[in-house]
């Protein structure tokens, strides 16, 4: 089949595919820094792409909410009680039972809480944010 001939043989490159030693054609270095960087972001970006999209749109939601809450002087972190479930549902165009299934999904990793005093209570914003930015 193969000699050692032919195992051992390196083959010839074409000279316009041989990387000149130039300046201009150095890269410089990826730094350590970068790399880490790159791989946090990379991993962080494979974790949300296994979520499902939906719960990322209902996140969304729930910041810009608060974000109107904020820019109107009331508490950013809380969304009251007035603003009703179906008429969330018929926003996002889904369920009663899948938006209850996705508050309760927002609620195991720590990013809302129910409170019956308030309403719901947005625990962890950054987290719904990097929830709804997640790509």
């Amino acid at each position: 089949m193969f000699t050692s001939a032919m195992l051992n043989a390196r083959p010839s490159i074409p000279p316009f595919l041989v990387r000149r030693s130039g300046a201009m054609d150095r890269a410089p270095a990826p730094s350590n820094d970068g790399d880490a960087a790159f791989a946090l972001r990379r991993r962080a970006i494979v974790r949300a792409g296994s979520r499902a999209p939906i719960e990322r749109v209902a996140a969304a939601f729930l910041i810009a909410i608060s974000q109107n809450n904020e820019y109107e002087g009331r508490n950013a972190h809380t969304i009251p009680d007035s603003l009703t479930c179906g008429y969330v549902a018929q926003l996002l165009d889904i369920d009663v039972p899948l938006l209850a299934d996705l508050l309760v999904s927002l609620e195991r990793q720590g990013l809302v809480t129910s409170s019956p005093s308030v309403g719901l209570e947005l625990t962890n914003l950054v987290g719904l944010e990097e929830l709804a930015d997640a790509h």
